[in-house]
């Protein structure tokens, strides 16, 4: 069985809790949320697609670079995507809550 870790909760909860001002209006509809649902989604797939490369690149890395290097990348990708997977999932609990 999958659970939601309280850590997981609680990182979902301050992204609610901290859009900023000019986006906290309720959903007008369904398919508002879902359009903001979907822009949300678009930038994670961005991100797991195309974020690592694009972050070798920003650091200057090369074929034959430092496995330090090559971590940290891994690292900063692996935030990324967690935080773009925050906002999908916010996004989601906002279509629950308010239009459901």
């Amino acid at each position: 069985m999958i659970t939601l870790e309280p850590k997981t909760i609680d990182l979902i909860k301050f992204e609610l809790e901290n859009i900023p001002l000019k986006y906290q209006q309720p959903f007008n509809s369904f398919h508002e949320g879902l359009a903001i649902l979907r822009e949300e989604y678009i930038e994670l797939e961005s991100e797991i697609f195309f974020g690592e490369k694009k972050l070798e690149s920003n650091h200057l890395v090369v074929a034959n670079r430092s496995h330090t290097t090559a971590s940290l990348v891994r690292l900063e990708h692996k935030a990324n995507v967690r935080d773009e997977a925050i906002q999908v999932a916010a996004m989601a609990c906002r279509i629950i809550q308010e239009l459901t």
